[in-house]
């Protein structure tokens, strides 16, 4: 090669390494780390650019969610509301967009989103106007959620990988009962125990529902509880004895009328990112190149850039092919236990323990199995669109070839090299996905008397050590509902 073709390649080389969309959420994913949610809202609010129009829901997604860290109720809203405008009419988009993207790649295609992603919208929403005192409005997510599952099982005959959720029809529940909507609020309390996995603590051999979430958690206790406690309410005696016959362990009546319900709501650690998995196949006079590499982090990713341009470049023959996977945040805490601070006359040794967390919704796992899920169509996709470039290039490489003289090939070689490395940059796995999510979500449910009380929320390790601590102060009503929201997103 001459000097103008390895000056050529360098160039490239430099300019593939400049920062783009998966830059901007490095920084995002710093803030949220170390929970500065503040600091994370204002860079999405500014970095639009970064998502451009065809991830324009995944802007709302970030934006709203953060807006809900910080406790901007009805900012999140407004900004959830047009998420949901931008992903009905996603819906309905011709698949010309989807055509393109057989030669180029699936990041040309707008994030249409998910049906999971839209229930949890409906979850943030409601918690949202919890918050601001507007139970009637949260009913109204409540219904929205009921219907996109009607809607989602009607599409798909009941096949739909993701057709039901044992969390959001739990917290439903609880939106429900807290807004007076009992009927309602039973019906939801036994969509979520039927998707919940109940062979823990049932003596009744059951059969799960397959495939319909992506994981499977133990029925939380306070969700026989709450159903329990309703069916005494009104009357459903019968209804009551079969669930007292199928958990005969942890059923019992709440006689504590003077008291309200404090549901503790924490949002623990980061949603798994998607990471590049390259895989390239090149050959240099004859010489067979093969590497396998995983991209996780901001350096890794702009040094691959460069390898991969300049492998491409030199190449005779080459052919690049991208798959996404999600990689997991190693966050060490996995629950949380609280404490009644408000007794008097105990040191902090003495303290009662009033409640332990259970995890009610596992968001990481849910996003891993349904990208595995995905992964069949997509790896066929993939593969045939990098053999289908490799044989544009080839065949183009050729022709100018034949029309060479044997002492000039320079303009074949140049023709080589840039297809090549076209091919590199346009090889890009779709790594888009909505990346402020927690990975978990634990809930500790406290029956307390009508007042104010200061709790002390210990976060713990999986060997139940103490990460680190925090202290509420929570308003408990009598015979309300009263949400808090906490958040561990560091990663210790």
């Amino acid at each position: 090669m001459n000097k103008k073709i390895y000056t050529l390649i360098l160039t490239l080389a430099l300019f593939v390494s400049c920062s783009g969309l998966q830059s901007y959420y490095y920084k995002l994913e710093k803030y949220m780390i170390n929970e500065n949610y503040d600091r994370a809202q204002s860079l999405i609010d500014v970095s639009k650019k970064y998502y451009g129009t065809k991830n324009e829901f995944l802007y709302y997604l970030d934006l709203a969610f953060t807006q809900h860290l910080s406790q901007n109720y009805q900012q999140s809203n407004d900004n959830f509301e047009t998420a949901k405008k931008i992903y009905d009419a996603n819906y309905t988009k011709s698949i010309s967009a989807g055509a393109f993207s057989l030669f180029a790649n699936d990041n040309v295609i707008p994030y249409y989103g998910h049906t999971y992603e839209m229930a949890y919208i409906n979850v943030f929403c409601a918690l949202n106007y919890i918050l601001q005192g507007l139970d009637n409005e949260a009913v109204v997510e409540a219904r929205q959620a009921d219907n996109l599952f009607k809607k989602i099982n009607a599409d798909s005959y009941g096949k739909a990988f993701y057709n039901d959720d044992p969390f959001v029809r739990y917290f439903m529940g609880m939106v429900y009962e807290n807004a007076g909507y009992y009927n309602d609020a039973i019906i939801s309390y036994k969509l979520a125990l039927r998707n919940y996995d109940k062979s823990l603590y049932s003596k009744t051999n059951y059969k799960q529902p397959k495939g319909n979430v992506g994981y499977n958690l133990p029925v939380p206790k306070d969700l026989i509880y709450s159903l329990y406690n309703l069916y005494v309410k009104f009357g459903f005696s019968q209804e009551a004895e079969n669930l007292k016959t199928i958990f005969p362990f942890f059923v019992s009546e709440n006689n504590e009328d003077n008291c309200g319900e404090l549901i503790i709501i924490n949002y623990n650690g980061l949603s798994p990112k998607k990471v590049d998995n390259i895989m390239e196949i090149s050959f240099y006079k004859a010489w067979p190149y093969f590497v396998s590499t995983k991209v996780s982090t901001q350096e890794q990713d702009q040094a691959e850039k460069v390898k991969s341009t300049v492998r491409a470049g030199f190449s005779d023959d080459y052919i690049k092919i991208a798959f996404a996977k999600y990689e997991r945040y190693q966050n060490k805490i996995t629950s949380f236990e609280v404490e009644n601070t408000s007794i008097p006359n105990k040191n902090s040794s003495e303290q009662d323990i009033l409640s332990n967390s259970y995890i009610v919704s596992d968001i990481g796992t849910l996003l891993i199995s349904a990208l595995q899920k995905e992964n069949l169509a997509t790896y066929s996709k993939t593969i045939a669109r990098a053999v289908g470039r490799y044989v544009i290039a080839k065949t183009l490489t050729d022709q100018i070839r034949q029309q060479e003289s044997k002492d000039n090939n320079t303009l074949s070689i140049l023709t080589n090299s840039f297809l090549n490395i076209t091919n590199s940059l346009l090889e890009k796995a779709d790594k888009r996905s909505w990346r402020t999510l927690p990975e978990t979500i634990n809930m500790a449910k406290i029956y307390l008397p009508e007042g104010e009380h200061t709790l002390n929320i210990k976060y713990l390790s999986s060997t139940k050590t103490t990460i680190y601590s925090e202290k509420i102060k929570v308003d408990i009503k009598r015979n309300k509902k009263t949400f808090v929201i906490t958040k561990s997103f560091k990663n210790y």
